[in-house]
């Protein structure tokens, strides 16, 4: 727990400080949203949770070599997992769904249920006899046999003191929770090798649970996969000089305000977008048009639904049709990952000058 057992002498730099000052500035807004999105919370958690689920797999477990399209069908309760890579997404899945269900019981920050999400994730992936905390071996005296102590103590210790620093209401609660995911992750706490794992997403649902800088609303994983070497350079600094209680903590903690910045910049902009399609006077098929001329050259299906989650998949595919008809745009493929191509060319509406020429020859 050196990272804990470090906080007093660990200095915060202005420009962390005023990060977190502008996080907490738009942290303000969460109930505002919550409002906004009262009709349709439910579903909107639920779409987050596959998209989170989606993510944290690419993230960790790419190694299995899954197809995108075998993965969303995947999301299908009727879907039966066929391999060992096709649980473990299950599994996730499952885990992600249970965070952002609206009637769950709060994560309550112990060993137990932290061994209980261990369980769930790793269910009939690996086996049960390497689910155990790991052995740490403390010798009695210089010339008796050592004796093994279980990490379990040393997780409930590093628990124990994160609670107690959490009282004293001295330090910023997400970069508390980063300090303890840390000192998790370089214990190793477990005998498997996925301890970061379990690390970052325990740290995911205390802060989205009581520190509430992740919005709800968007996909954490989502903008950590799509900054993951600069995640992973960040984090790999974290393990140099943590033996000794010097970990270099920073570099992480501010990517994870950045992250947090943008997701809250893009609820924001979800948020105009959603009040605006709620009061929309003309047809959706023409609003999904508008989108799709915005949208890059060659897109996809998922690119509108991202952007309109409350329009039916038929009237996505009407309008699809109905543009295919009109020779505006062309598929690529088939299936439900096919991607379609624009046959036109969007005007960019910007002014080109060009040298008038005069004819000012005497007549």
């Amino acid at each position: 727990m050196n990272c804990l057992q470090n906080l007093a002498r660990t200095p915060v730099p202005n420009d962390v400080l005023m990060a977190t000052l502008k996080l907490y500035y738009q942290m303000g807004r969460n109930d505002e949203y919550d409002s906004l999105f009262k009709n349709n919370r439910e579903f909107l958690r639920r779409q987050i949770a596959f998209e989170e689920a989606l993510a944290f797999y690419r993230l960790f477990f790419s190694h299995y070599r899954i197809p995108d399209s075998r993965l969303r069908s995947l999301q299908l309760d009727s879907t039966v997992a066929r391999n060992k890579g096709e649980t473990q997404y299950k599994n996730i899945l499952a885990v992600f769904i249970l965070i952002h269900r609206l009637d769950s019981e709060p994560f309550h920050l112990n060993a137990t249920e932290i061994n209980d999400l261990v369980k769930l994730l790793f269910r009939n992936v690996i086996p049960a006899e390497k689910l155990q905390y790991r052995k740490l071996e403390k010798p009695k005296h210089q010339f008796v046999t050592s004796e093994s102590l279980s990490m379990r103590e040393q997780l409930e210790q590093l628990i124990f003191k994160l609670t107690e620093i959490r009282k004293l209401g001295l330090y910023e609660p997400t970069f508390l929770y980063l300090n303890f995911m840390v000192d998790f992750l370089n214990m190793e706490i477990y005998r498997f090798q996925e301890n970061d794992v379990v690390a970052l997403l325990v740290f995911y649902i205390m802060a989205l649970q009581e520190a509430k800088s992740i919005p709800k609303y968007q996909p954490f994983f989502k903008k950590i996969y799509a900054n993951v070497h600069e995640f992973r350079n960040a984090l790999e600094k974290t393990r140099f000089g943590w033996t000794e209680g010097f970990a270099e903590i920073m570099p992480l903690f501010r990517f994870m305000l950045k992250v947090c910045h943008e997701l809250f910049i893009d609820l924001q902009e979800f948020a105009r977008d959603y009040e605006y399609e709620a009061k929309l006077e003309i047809s959706k098929s023409d609003y999904i048009e508008n989108t799709i001329d915005k949208l890059p050259e060659v897109f996809q299906k998922d690119d509108i639904r991202s952007k309109h989650p409350f329009i039916s998949d038929s009237t996505i595919n009407r309008t699809l049709k109905r543009m295919q008809e009109e020779n505006k745009i062309r598929p690529l493929g088939k299936g439900r990952s096919a991607k379609w191509i624009k046959l036109y060319k969007k005007e960019t509406g910007k002014y080109v000058a060009q040298q008038l020429n005069f004819d000012l020859e005497e007549q």
